[in-house]
């Protein structure tokens, strides 16, 4: 059996759950990190002695080193790191949107990723061993939308995995980021939102013509964990169902997507 573990935040739904089921699939150990142990421990149910549930904030540093040796008392190698954890923004107008609004989002998104690869990227560090590590971004990190502290979260988290990558190559340890399109997770549906989200208009965007699913996302995460992707580090790539490459379509109003699909 295997001894290579990556820790997962916000391991226990959407694309982390994803994750957790492909990595486990090709016969890596993993380590759940949620603040629902609940969810987490039903998960790790799912893969038997290859995983376990760890409770876990990301603003936290003691959860982290918690975690850490919680992997180590396994006897596991802790060579990966996928930062999944966050919580959702409704879109709104600067002027409904508060300092205190902005700086929560902020810290979840941006100061939880930083957190996590600060702990266990010094664990990668201290151990020798090297390793992969996996920040979730986001398309509108790349291309601004009316998510006022989402997006420039996740904009600075791009930014954040390119310094990461530099400073950390010469101790073996690469760190790469993923930029999903609208993904069938709870995270595009909001509790705060009544009834279900019109998917429309996103749909219309992309130019696959359909929401993401979290598997998918999952696979491009799992190839940046694994030996196939031994010479990238620093970059982000867009996983989004071709909507960055489409964007600039909508300018050109007698031409749909609609109609240039098959």
């Amino acid at each position: 059996m295997t001894k290579s573990c990556a820790i997962v935040t916000g391991g226990a739904s959407g694309i982390g759950a994803a994750v957790c089921r492909r990595i486990t699939a090709a016969g890596r150990n993993v380590a759940i990190f949620d603040l629902n142990q609940d969810a987490a421990k039903e998960l790790a149910a799912e893969f038997g002695d290859a995983a376990l549930a760890v409770r876990g904030n990301v603003l936290q540093e003691d959860d982290f080193a918690g975690a850490t040796d919680a992997v180590l008392a396994r006897g596991w190698t802790l060579d990966g790191l996928v930062c999944c954890a966050g919580i959702p923004q409704v879109p709104k107008a600067t002027a409904d949107f508060s300092l205190a609004d902005f700086n929560r989002i902020l810290e979840s998104h941006l100061s939880g990723t930083y957190a996590a690869c600060r702990m266990i990227g010094g664990q990668m560090r201290k151990s020798g061993a090297g390793g992969s590590i996996v920040n979730l971004a986001s398309v509108v990190g790349l291309a601004p939308g009316p998510t006022l502290a989402y997006g420039p979260a996740k904009a600075a988290v791009i930014n954040l995995t390119q310094i990461l990558a530099v400073e950390w190559a010469r101790h073996g340890i690469r760190v790469n980021a993923v930029a999903p399109g609208w993904t069938d997770t709870p995270f595009l549906r909001p509790a705060e939102r009544k009834g279900e989200r019109d998917l429309t208009p996103i749909i219309k965007a992309t130019p696959l013509g359909r929401v993401l699913e979290p598997a998918e996302i999952a696979e491009v995460i799992h190839f940046l964990l694994s030996p196939a992707s031994s010479a990238v580090t620093g970059v982000t790539i867009p996983c989004d169902g071709g909507f960055l490459a489409g964007r600039g379509w909508a300018a050109y109003g007698g031409f749909s997507l609609d109609e240039a699909r098959p």
